[in-house]
């Protein structure tokens, strides 16, 4: 028994720094994202005033996006796709992480209208499945050191665990080891992992400053008028929802073309310029839009409303321009900055409550275009007040259960979420029956 204690707690060392390896490597990776963007878009604009910068800079970032697509192919995958991967085949490869990791930097760096959520889902996925080999590794590791020499310090059995995570991820997954390992010493493994992951970021925040932060609008005051208005913004929010389905469509077809004939340079340098005549004229449709959710909360009466709505709309076309064109990263940060502008800007013609107007506009759009209510609620909340949680549950199942014509589907084998319960309820019976 007391042996049993020890190999536990040499397990749990283990992972506990293994849990630290993660959390510095998250951190870096948003830390460094970061870095890019102010370094090409703040600090080198401060000291050299050049004509057309953000032109040439997209421009820039088109052709070097698509040299290193063509050599390297289509990374990061989005988030859907990881997910899905994950859900199919119960793994995710994580021997290509660092050129995921570039992948994902070269869009953010060069402003383009993404989210940092599919590089970043890739690294954790990568990440986490990283961790379950090294554990499988260091255990067989443990019991064979203690299997040969049963008096064997545990320092030096630990140190021969670490060794483990100097192994190349070829090595690691052409391992076949499969030692005896008990569910709940599995999850014991992974719940301390994730722990010391969690504080280690935290602490990595305190000390050295956010590597990202996740923007959170304020509640305000909502009058029995601001609701009869409700119909006509959940009404706006699924037309922009549409709109965004209709310029992937477009997008999709027309940068499809030059995929299919392998002009992924030429591909990504369209969009590039784009991006950059966009930028120009509207700087804020460019990058993420994180960093402006914020901005635009307290100084949207400086834009007129209709510029507000152009700037939502335009976003929401750049954002596909930027995918399809091999700008390859996340499409929630920038949906969401889009239905906050176009929300302000209504809330500005109506003269509604300014928080009604964007959680309703916020929610029908993700509703719309995600048609999954439950996902779109989950991304509401993190960014919007939870005293709205009425109204974003409400509008994200209206607007979530609404079907979209397939074509203009974001996945084409789904039919929406009602098709979905009902398929579901029908195959329960079946298999009932059967």
């Amino acid at each position: 028994m007391k042996r049993q204690k020890s190999h536990r707690m040499l397990e749990l060392c283990f992972a506990a720094v293994t849990g630290i390896v993660i959390a510095v490597l998250v951190w870096l990776y948003l830390k460094l994202a970061n870095a890019g963007i102010s370094l090409i878009w703040e600090i080198i604009p401060s000291h050299m005033n050049i004509r057309y910068y953000t032109l040439i800079m997209c421009l820039a970032g088109g052709l070097i996006v698509g040299i290193f697509h063509r050599a390297y192919g289509p990374y990061p995958e989005s988030m859907a796709d990881a997910v899905r991967r994950v859900r199919d085949t119960g793994y995710y490869p994580f021997k290509n992480l660092h050129i995921t990791t570039i992948a994902a930097f070269l869009s953010l760096f060069f402003g383009g209208s993404v989210g940092p959520e599919s590089g970043l889902v890739c690294l954790l996925l990568g990440l986490c499945f990283w961790a379950i080999a090294q554990f499988r590794l260091a255990r067989n590791t443990l019991q064979t050191c203690f299997a040969e020499n049963p008096g064997l310090s545990g320092g030096y059995v630990l140190r021969q665990m670490f060794k483990c995570m100097r192994y190349s991820a070829d090595r690691i997954e052409s391992d076949p080891a499969e030692p005896e390992w008990k569910r709940s010493e599995q999850i014991t493994t992974g719940v301390t992992t994730g722990v010391i992951a969690l504080i280690i970021y935290l602490l990595l925040n305190r000390l050295f400053g956010s590597a990202f932060t996740i923007p959170h609008l304020d509640s305000g005051e909502i009058y029995m008028r601001d609701r009869f208005s409700v119909l006509l913004l959940a009404a706006a929010g699924i037309g922009a929802g549409y709109l965004y389905l209709i310029f992937r469509k477009a997008a999709s077809l027309f940068f499809g073309r030059l995929r299919t004939r392998r002009l992924d340079i030429l591909n990504a340098v369209l969009g590039g310029l784009i991006l950059g005549l966009i930028g120009t004229a509207l700087p804020m449709t460019m990058f993420s839009g994180g960093s402006d959710m914020q901005l635009i909360q307290y100084e949207y009466y400086q834009y007129t409303p209709w510029l507000l709505i152009l700037i939502g709309t335009v976003k929401l076309f750049l954002t596909n321009v930027c995918i399809e064109s091999g700008w390859r990263g996340g499409h929630f940060f920038p949906v969401i900055f889009s239905g906050l502008s176009i929300g302000y800007g209504l809330s500005t013609l109506l003269g509604t409550s300014q928080i009604l107007s964007v959680v309703v506009v916020t929610a029908a759009l993700l509703g719309t275009i995600l048609q999954q209510p439950i996902g779109a609620l989950a991304l509401m909340v993190i960014f919007f007040p939870i005293e709205e949680i009425g109204w974003m549950t409400l509008i994200c199942f209206a607007a979530g259960c609404i079907p979209v014509p397939p074509p203009l589907r974001m996945n084409p084998d789904s039919k929406g979420f009602i098709c979905g319960l009902v398929h579901r309820k029908d195959r329960k019976k079946l298999e009932m029956h059967e």
